[in-house]
């Protein structure tokens, strides 16, 4: 299954050869599949236990050497898997799917394979998405890192002239992968015409040039580059290789139709700075999705949603595209795209008086609700069963301004209404009556219940690997709380393409997992014996942590 490099000259389909040494960017597959050449299978084994099957498959599950079958779960690939947010949001929704995460972050996959997923540990950019194991694959998602567009990172991904490059170099993904429908392939067999028909300079005298050769023809372009020159080309232009993340996705479904996967949806999540601040990026991801010139698919829309307006207790603004291929997603939405692109892009216009050259058309949406009423909005007292009256200090003491009356420096909020955006900080978090000074509240927060207001359940298996004996990875674990897809989003997005309806199943979630249920005492005063579950010294790894059985690990990691 190496890709083709010999030094012959290759042919197309039909047998010509093409000209000037062109080779397609193609997988040599002999065809092997289980059903038809696997005799250990053949004879009742299951795919796991067949070492025909894992090598094949491999580093992907052992099944998945067999081709889909109608009624079997939909095959799906989530890049940058995280610890699992998309996938627990999924499962609410849809608990039929058979998907396999791909995170390079060794905690974040140890969190995300004892959650019960299959997870491939590396880094995306040495897997090639052609492999023949994908051949049936459905779905997609994909969380690419932030870190170069949020605004706690460094924004280097907000550099014009970076983001004006990759976008060209995105542009080109549907010719690179040979999705590019031309007028003229004949060039590619040393014919007299380019790609659109017209004369190549020089060839004038060709026989063929004022007419219609035995060569010539219409058509598409043979893939031109592989998934890992593509990835260098798109890094080469950015100051952050985190940047050209991005191109994944393209890459993967791209090269997953080019294999012949029945493909049918792709949902991406990012910063919502991805559209505030760098939006021809989306634009070139739709472009090469919905355009005539590229995938052709019927629907591509791009939104700004909040997971609080979901059901989380905390606020987690993120970017949302959604694609599909035959049809409108459910809760497909249309508006006014000049309205929607004049709020979104309000700070642009007030600095330039004028909308993004380059921007996403956003004259379509997703909207779960349908005119249904919105899930109650919990706030952090209401989640964490605190004390309405209270305060939350998430940096150090610090003078008071005058004027206001409040910390300079920011970073204390009321527990009486939806938090602020979880980061990784917050494991520090200090908990205190409001008549308790700023800085010197004593009630700190559990990891669990740092969880719970991103929207994972409270026994969410999340997992530590020391890097050194004795550490304990408080840090870590609060990073990984504070990074991925908020479970009540993922819901509502996956449910737009896939599975059940997201409004019931996410109600009940949110019920319990809120205990929305439970009678208020006087003043939001917990009971004595539920401050002490909830403030109780916890381990970081402790017993209660009890996860579900997990799938087979796919402990595989890139050759160094």
């Amino acid at each position: 299954m190496d890709e083709v490099h010999g030094t012959a000259a290759a042919t197309d389909e039909d047998g010509r050869p093409y000209a000037n040494g062109f080779q397609p960017a193609v997988y040599d597959w002999d065809g092997w599949t289980c059903e038809d050449d696997c005799t250990v299978c053949a004879a009742g084994a299951d795919c796991a236990d067949c070492r025909a099957c894992t090598d094949f498959a491999f580093p992907y599950p052992p099944h998945w050497a067999r081709t889909w079958q109608e009624g079997e779960p939909e095959r799906g690939i989530e890049a940058f898997g995280g610890p699992g947010g998309m996938a627990t949001g999924r499962e609410l929704v849809d608990d039929g799917g058979d998907w396999v995460l791909i995170e390079q972050n060794r905690d974040a996959a140890a969190t995300a394979r004892a959650a019960g997923h299959w997870v491939v540990e590396a880094d995306i950019r040495t897997l090639d998405p052609r492999h023949p194991a994908l051949r049936c694959t459905r779905r997609v998602h994909g969380s690419p890192p932030c870190q170069t567009l949020s605004d706690g990172g460094k924004r280097s991904a907000w550099n014009s002239q970076e983001i004006s490059e990759l976008q060209s170099i995105m542009w080109q993904a549907s010719e690179a992968f040979g999705f590019l429908q031309v007028d003229d392939l004949c060039s590619l067999y040393g014919g007299p015409h380019h790609y659109y028909g017209d004369v190549i300079d020089g060839m004038e005298d060709h026989p063929d040039a004022d007419g219609w050769g035995e060569l010539c023809g219409g058509g598409l372009l043979p893939p031109c580059m592989t998934p890992a020159a593509f990835r260098e080309w798109a890094a080469s232009v950015v100051s952050d290789e985190r940047t050209a993340l991005m191109a994944e996705m393209l890459i993967w479904p791209m090269c997953l139709v080019q294999i012949g996967a029945p493909l049918v949806s792709i949902t991406m999540e990012q910063s919502a700075n991805l559209l505030k601040q760098t939006p021809a990026l989306a634009e070139a991801i739709q472009s090469e999705i919905t355009s005539v010139e590229g995938f052709g698919w019927a629907w591509c829309s791009w939104q700004i949603a909040d997971a609080a307006d979901f059901g989380a207790a905390t606020h987690r603004e993120r970017a949302w595209m959604v694609a599909t291929r035959y049809e409108q997603p459910r809760y497909a939405d249309h508006v006014d795209g000049q309205a929607a692109a004049r709020e979104m892009f309000a700070h642009v216009l007030k600095k330039t008086g004028k909308l993004p050259d380059w921007m996403p058309e956003l004259d379509r949406r997703i909207e779960p609700y349908q005119g249904r009423p919105a899930l109650p909005a919990v706030t952090v007292a209401q989640a964490l069963n605190l004390p309405a009256t209270w305060w939350a200090d998430t940096r150090g003491k610090r003078t008071i301004n005058p004027k206001t009356g409040r910390p300079n420096g920011g970073g204390s909020f009321p527990l009486n209404r939806v938090g602020p955006c979880v980061t990784a900080p917050w494991y520090g978090i200090k908990f205190r009556p409001a008549d308790v000074p700023q800085g010197e509240g004593t009630v700190g927060i559990s990891l669990p219940d740092l969880g719970v207001l991103v929207g994972f359940r409270r026994d969410y298996p999340w997992t530590y690997i020391p890097a050194r004996a004795g550490a304990k990875g408080t840090r870590n674990i609060a990073q990984m709380i504070a990074d991925p897809v908020s479970p009540f989003m993922g819901a509502a997005i996956s449910a737009a393409v896939q599975g059940k309806d997201w409004y019931k199943p996410v109600s009940g979630y949110q019920a319990a997992l809120y205990r929305l249920h439970r009678k208020a005492t006087p003043n939001g005063q917990p009971k004595a014996e539920e401050q002490l579950t909830l403030f109780g010294k916890q381990t970081l790894l402790r017993t209660l942590f009890a996860p579900r059985a997990a799938a087979p690990a796919a402990d595989w990691k890139p050759a160094v």
